[in-house]
């Protein structure tokens, strides 16, 4: 299925569509259909880049939990506090 990146020359926005058969894309924040279409990058997957991709979410999911955990702590003490 082809999905196509546009930028709206109207307001701008950059997007992407799927782009069915007999179908005029149009942009999804002012309905325009005065479209641009862009050069999509090629999206490269190997085993590689994944463990790199699911390296990096780890990180980030475990730098999120122990911020979330931070923040439970401090919400559990200023109620405990109160209570």
């Amino acid at each position: 299925m082809p999905i196509f990146e546009y930028s709206c020359t109207k307001c701008s926005s950059e997007f992407e569509v799927l782009v069915l058969k007999d179908t005029t894309p149009e942009c999804p924040s002012c309905g325009s259909r005065d479209l641009e279409r862009l050069i999509s990058q090629p999206s490269i997957q190997s085993e590689g880049t994944h463990r790199l991709a699911m390296r990096a979410a780890k990180k980030r999911d475990a730098a999120l939990g122990k911020d979330r955990a931070v923040e439970q702590r401090k919400y559990e003490e200023s109620h405990d506090r109160h209570g």
